[in-house]
């Protein structure tokens, strides 16, 4: 009996659910994901922008009382140079301004004239750093880019400059802040640094050039190229998720410094906040999944229920394939599934009509009505029995010539009486072990089991001589042309058999007619 088709219901429609429901819980943990995803990465974006904006204003307030304090203080020394002690008076003011790592006075020479504190050797050298230059060239209060002093410290310089009451330039005080050092960015930043999820502020010179990192050797670095540094260039605050000069995804927010031009940005790497969203959103399914696999084992045991019947019907239609089982009853089913009820009452109602008719049924024919040759099913049968048996047998495709002109000329009556006569000479022509059919219009197919190629061209040879030979009903011989197949010698499908043997035929045909060929 062979195998049945398909998948039972109750398999496919549980198939269906749990697909349904592992599909949803998969899209609903993405859409989670992305959601949880976006939502951390906005509120990390702003409050990386708080953060910054907070400690910049921390900054601002400072450096603006540094630089009114140095005004004052400049402003001061210009008017009472002869009358006060200058290297007192700036120790002074270094001891009031912890946040300057130290205080100079510079004539307008560009020569130290006094310091706080004071390193050896230098009281009385001209000046000829980058920001003293600066300075004495700009002759006004300006903030310096980083720069290396003569003691090869990289600091900053906040100065102002020193005129006389009759306002002639004298030179400048300067306060410098040691960025290599304990400066005010190490005291106000390094509270902020996160070590648990990377995140820290760094602060940029309005040139893009760092001034406070906590790689301390990154310090001086040109990070202008930084989507977030190049927003601050411009004087913009604001908040981006931007790629740094290292390489690394971070979220960022940035705040200008407004008294000074400097940037403070505030930086968490994107990493680290989409791996806290992965985890958090894993945790999901492992909630939610013993209530899916809950929900599935329900569903199953419903389906079970409703299936029933139904695999009862099926089972049973299964079985009247068997002609031993075609009188078994229909099974009863009881279920409050309507469906399955209409079902019941339609198939029994079929079966009863069909088992009516099956008794008044004959065979049906398998001979073609004109010739008495068999038809094309007992060909289909032979063919597939014996290619599934591994029988070795020819076939012989056999083509009347210009049979088209018989009815044009004489007509169809005489057109099937020569289709009759080609009939029977195959039946006188053929064995009788041969099984000689009629294909269609006046084509015919003769099969040979157990002949050799040799053999069937043997046969077809003589048919051919002898249609060739003897006058058909119109008056006349009427010739043929042979096509011949072997299996398995030409081919091991019927297909392509019979492909091989139309192919043949269709040569003989092209070949002029009345001639035999093979594959």
């Amino acid at each position: 009996m062979p195998r049945p088709k398909g998948l039972p219901l109750r398999f496919l429609v549980t198939s269906l659910v749990v697909v349904s429901a592992f599909m949803t819980l998969a899209a609903s943990t993405f859409v989670g994901y992305r959601n949880d995803k976006d939502s951390l990465i906005r509120i990390t974006l702003e409050m990386n922008k708080m953060n910054a904006e907070k400690v910049a204003d921390s900054v601002d307030g400072i450096f603006e009382t540094l630089q009114t304090s140095l005004a004052a203080t400049a402003d001061y020394l210009s008017r009472n140079a002869d009358r006060v002690n200058v290297a007192e008076q700036i120790d002074l003011f270094r001891t009031a301004h912890p946040n300057f790592n130290s205080v100079i006075l510079v004539d307008e020479y560009g020569v130290l004239r006094q310091a706080s504190p004071v390193a050896p050797g230098t009281i009385g050298q001209k000046m000829k750093t980058a920001g003293a230059e600066q300075a004495l060239r700009e002759k006004r209060p300006l903030v310096t880019e980083p720069y290396a002093s003569m003691q090869n410290r990289l600091i900053v310089m906040i100065s102002h400059p020193l005129y006389d009451e009759q306002g002639i330039y004298r030179g400048y005080l300067g306060g410098a802040i040691y960025l290599e050092e304990q400066n005010l960015f190490g005291k106000l930043l390094t509270t902020t640094r996160n070590e648990s999820n990377g995140s820290y502020l760094f602060v940029v010179s309005s040139s893009g050039n760092l001034l406070y990192h906590p790689d301390k050797s990154r310090l001086g670095e040109n990070v202008a190229q930084n989507p977030a540094v190049i927003d601050l260039m411009i004087g913009k605050s604001g908040q981006r998720r931007v790629v740094n000069s290292r390489g690394v995804d971070m979220l960022a927010g940035y705040s200008i410094v407004g008294a000074a031009g400097w940037g403070i940005i505030s930086q968490t790497p994107t990493e680290t906040v989409l791996s806290d969203s992965r985890k958090l959103i894993l945790r999901v399914p492992l909630y939610t999944l013993p209530v899916v696999i809950l929900f599935i084992v329900l569903i199953y045991q419903m389906i079970g229920k409703v299936s029933d019947p139904l695999v009862k019907l099926a089972r049973y239609a299964s079985r009247l394939s068997n002609m031993s089982d075609k009188r078994e009853p229909i099974p009863r089913i009881h279920t409050w599934n309507y469906e399955a009820n209409q079902l019941h009452r339609a198939l029994s109602t079929a079966i009863k009509r069909a088992r009516a008719d099956f008794d008044h049924l004959s065979l049906e024919a398998h001979t073609d009505p004109l010739t008495g040759l068999f038809n094309r099913r007992v060909m289909d049968h032979c063919i597939r029995a014996w290619v599934d048996d591994g029988v070795p047998f020819c076939l012989l495709v056999l083509d009347l010539d210009h049979f088209k002109r018989i009815n044009d000329t004489h007509g169809h009556e005489a057109g099937d009486e020569v289709i009759r006569f080609m009939a029977m000479s195959l039946k006188s022509e053929m064995s009788a072990d041969f099984v000689c059919c009629r294909y269609g219009g006046e084509e015919f197919v003769v099969l040979m089991p157990d002949t050799s190629p040799e053999r069937a061209s043997a046969y077809a040879e003589a048919i051919r001589s002898y249609m060739e030979k003897t006058n058909s009903p119109v008056g006349h011989p009427i010739t043929l042309s042979i096509g011949i197949a072997s299996y398995p010698g030409t081919a091991a499908e019927a297909d392509e058999l019979f492909r091989q043997a139309d192919e043949a035929l269709y040569r003989a045909k092209h070949s002029g007619r009345n001639r035999i060929e093979s594959n």
